[in-house]
């Protein structure tokens, strides 16, 4: 085998190997407040939700039917994958009501964590393109007033590498995740979140300008799917790139990465933890004028 082969093998190996780890390392289920939610695009007001779990369902296989593998040609072509997207699910039940939220700044959030997912064979290969050796650990990104969470459907935060300055977490064609979403801070907090580019909220293309949920202080919530209805939700579920919902609509530029804006709310009090966290080192990378210069 050459050594470049034996090197991908070998860092798949250990990627696979920290997956099936993990999966049992963490059986807590995020609860989500009542005073979490959203609001449709277009409107001044939030929702606050109260996201129920419903009975887990297995996997399943993209288009609907039961998942299998067997035969040396079945292995070669899971070995070939072009990675991981995320499916448009089975129905949840995940209720939300309305509450009002007016955003410190309508259009610029105060903090946005990503990560990025792909199955091990895919995180083996960026692994060894970029840094040749993966970091291993959890599928968690967090600052401090607020952590984000790739979990599994029994509420175990799912694998994951550090590659370069990315976190990718490590996903299975069927199964079910979440986004964990935990709010340390004092303060109610506007989340506006995104899969493969589209917006969990309307499916739409991902941005800052439209609603979110609404998370409590000291509080946390999961998000199970893209919303449906104010009671259900599609839940989100690993598939191949060309079953998922945003190649499903077109869209599949930005499959593969999950992204968390979150909003302070207007007038708030306790606004020096995000200030102090969000504060930039060099805030004028230019030399200004000075008052007396006239433009010569």
């Amino acid at each position: 085998m050459p050594r470049t082969n034996l090197v991908a093998s070998l860092l798949l190996a250990s990627v696979a190997a920290l997956a099936a780890c993990h999966k049992s390392s963490d059986g807590a289920h995020l609860s989500a407040p009542e005073s979490a939610g959203y609001a449709p695009a277009g409107q001044q007001y939030r929702i606050s939700a109260t996201p129920t779990n419903a009975d887990a369902a297995g996997p399943i296989a993209p288009g609907g039917g039961e998942a299998s593998v067997g035969g040396a040609l079945a292995e070669r072509e899971r070995q070939q994958s072009r990675g991981l997207g995320t499916a448009y699910g089975e129905q949840r039940s995940s209720s939300v009501r309305g509450t009002r939220f007016e955003r410190a700044d309508a259009y610029n959030p105060d903090l946005v964590l990503s990560l990025r997912y792909n199955d091990a064979e895919g995180v083996s290969q960026i692994s060894h393109h970029k840094t040749g050796s993966p970091y291993l650990q959890s599928a968690i990104q967090q600052s401090n007033p607020v952590t984000v969470t790739l979990r599994d459907e029994y509420g175990a935060p799912l694998s994951a590498a550090q590659v370069g300055g990315d976190v990718y977490a490590i996903g299975e064609i069927g199964a079910r995740y979440t986004i964990g979403v935990e709010n340390h801070s004092p303060q109610r907090l506007e989340v506006v979140a995104s899969v493969d580019g589209l917006d969990v909220l309307d499916g739409g293309e991902a941005d800052f300008h439209k609603r979110g949920y609404v998370v409590a202080p000291y509080t946390s919530f999961a998000i199970e799917g893209w919303r449906t209805s104010d009671d259900t939700v599609a839940a989100f579920r690993f598939s191949d790139t060309d079953a998922g919902y945003a190649a499903q609509m077109g869209k599949p530029r930005n499959i593969g990465v999950i992204g968390v804006a979150f909003f302070r709310e207007a007038g708030h009090a306790h606004d020096d933890i995000f200030r102090r966290d969000t504060a930039d080192p060099f805030p004028n990378r230019y030399a200004p004028p000075p008052p007396a210069y006239r433009g010569y």
